[in-house]
């Protein structure tokens, strides 16, 4: 008699390597270039193996998009409350939250890598709402935990803030994001130039949050 628990601890591990070789290539490459052949056989496991875990490309793509996200949610979650995050104002919360940004770029970059192709490949795709719902609910709680910034920047005046919450969010997410991502790809140097662009990372921080910060 097979033992249940023990096949699906081994399909946990399977799905997991296949999740880890994926966002490799898939970083490294394109999503689009990469095929499930090649997942595998840099898994050194049966291409249908992969077609069993995952039905779709797409399905498999949001998945990883879903699960790293909320893995760095959680990460930046853990250095908020190092941080005394409760008890920030809301130009100190606003700060770290640009922060948070240029820590992805030293961190993660192969994320950003990852979440600049993200976009187009599910709109090429052509996902449908239903597909995209769990990584929606991933991204989420960013804009859940910047409530805070805007929600304090309301009651102790520290932050002059003139357009809507939605609109400010998006906007530096927007910026920090995609400069990050950009500078991570090598657009601005090319990737074998090693070049560190966290001062520059640094800068546009500063200029974002001078714009915003009132002078007490």
């Amino acid at each position: 008699m097979r033992n249940l628990e023990k096949d699906e601890e081994k399909r946990g591990k399977y799905r997991e390597k296949l999740l880890a070789t994926a966002f490799t290539l898939f970083s490294k490459e394109s999503i689009e270039s990469v095929k499930f052949e090649d997942i595998a056989k840099e898994s050194n496991i049966g291409a249908a193996t992969v077609y069993r875990y995952f039905g779709s490309k797409p399905e498999m793509v949001i998945e990883l998009a879903t699960k790293k996200w909320i893995e760095h949610y959680k990460e930046v979650e853990e250095y908020y409350q190092k941080a005394g995050g409760d008890s920030m104002n809301a130009a100190e919360e606003l700060e770290f939250f640009l922060d948070s940004f240029i820590n992805l770029y030293r961190n993660h970059k192969d994320l950003l890598r990852f979440n600049r192709n993200f976009d187009t490949y599910v709109i090429h795709e052509k996902c449908t709402e239903k597909q995209m719902k769990p990584y929606n609910d991933a991204v989420s709680i960013f804009a859940e935990k910047f409530h805070t910034v805007y929600k304090k920047a309301q009651e102790d005046g520290t932050l002059s803030i003139k357009v809507s919450e939605k609109k400010l969010f998006v906007n530096i997410m927007y910026i920090m994001l995609s400069v990050a991502g950009k500078y991570a790809e090598g657009l601005v140097y090319p990737p074998h130039a090693e070049r560190d662009m966290t001062e520059e990372l640094f800068l546009l921080k500063h200029m974002i949050f001078d714009s915003y910060a009132k002078r007490l």
